[in-house]
């Protein structure tokens, strides 16, 4: 009898120690992302990297899904001669509510299993050639934002400048 209590009491201590192990994750059901990196290949491509958090997984479009629009959103800002950063209108004339935004669709990354919280990085490659057609702006940056499936939106961040030749 002995030995099944020391043998229940280590079983017990094991149990514990490998449960309290894993610690679920408290992040808030909106998304909170971070810049990270820019990194520019020449003119006619980039990579944006960017750190995320959310509370319930539910980042990203599920796949199928052909009803839902672009969950991450980058706006275009060149620096005016004011030193001042403005969004940039794609059609010369147009509005200001025609700003060239880069939409890209996050793929499904609600992770299986009991804990949904997340966090992660999240790599967006701009390969639009030509990326920075406007010979003009010679410093740039782009806000950065993240909605998910429950239409919580992100904070909006920013990329550093970025300068062009």
């Amino acid at each position: 009898m002995k030995q099944f209590s020391i043998f229940f009491l280590i079983s017990a201590f094991i149990g514990t120690s490998i449960t309290s192990c894993v610690k679920e994750k408290n992040f808030p059901t909106t998304p909170v992302i971070e810049f990270k990196q820019y990194i520019k290949y020449g003119l006619d491509s980039a990579d944006c990297i960017i750190k995320f958090k959310d509370g319930d997984g539910d980042i990203g479009i599920v796949e199928g899904d052909t009803v839902s629009l672009p969950d991450l959103i980058m706006k275009y800002l060149y620096k005016g001669s004011d030193n001042l950063f403005h969004p940039f209108d794609a059609i010369a004339g147009t509005a200001k509510f025609d700003t060239l935004f880069y939409p890209y669709s996050v793929p499904d990354l609600t992770p299986k299993g009991q804990f949904k919280a997340l966090d992660g990085e999240i790599k967006i490659k701009l390969r639009s050639a030509p990326l920075y057609y406007y010979p003009y702006h010679k410093t740039i940056k782009f806000e950065i934002t993240l909605r998910d499936r429950s239409g919580h939106l992100s904070n909006m961040v920013s990329t550093d400048e970025i300068t062009l030749p």
